[in-house]
């Protein structure tokens, strides 16, 4: 049971029928990842994606990709306790590459899948975006091709 819930998007683009995939570098820590928070009350996890995406980068409306949903657990030290976070991410194509940050996040960066296996810190993310890049080239650029 998560102590901690919260939402976000593999975020992508593509240049040249090449995927490239939305990091931020947060202001707090310094560390790249993609667009996420914390849940509201009463936000189904989609709507709490939506309003981060919108939040951290501008995006009133992007593509959510059916069918991708996937699950981050991990652990948070807060207010002297050990909590249990979910973060659920879902895939969604980008409308532009006219990102605006939040003053939570220092830069944006498109990144290539050698670039977010070098700039995220965290194999456990790391492998979020690998199942987003996958289940994008099995489900929707091979469609595009055919």
């Amino acid at each position: 049971m998560a102590d901690i819930t919260a939402a976000g998007g593999i975020m992508y683009m593509l240049e040249d029928g090449v995927p490239k995939y939305l990091i931020l570098r947060s202001s707090h820590h310094g560390e790249w990842g993609p667009p996420k928070g914390h849940t509201d009350e009463g936000e189904s996890e989609l709507e709490t994606a939506m309003r981060e995406i919108f939040e951290e980068t501008g995006f009133r409306r992007s593509t959510f990709i059916p069918g991708f949903r996937e699950v981050l657990t991990y652990k948070v030290d807060k207010k002297k306790k050990r909590l249990n976070k979910e973060v659920v991410f879902f895939l969604c194509e980008m409308p532009s590459d006219d990102i605006e940050i939040s003053d939570e996040h220092t830069e944006a960066h498109l990144a290539t899948m050698a670039e977010i296996e070098i700039m995220l810190s965290h194999d456990d993310l790391k492998e979020i975006v690998r199942k987003a890049d996958a289940f994008l080239h099995a489900n929707v650029l091979k469609n595009a091709d055919q």
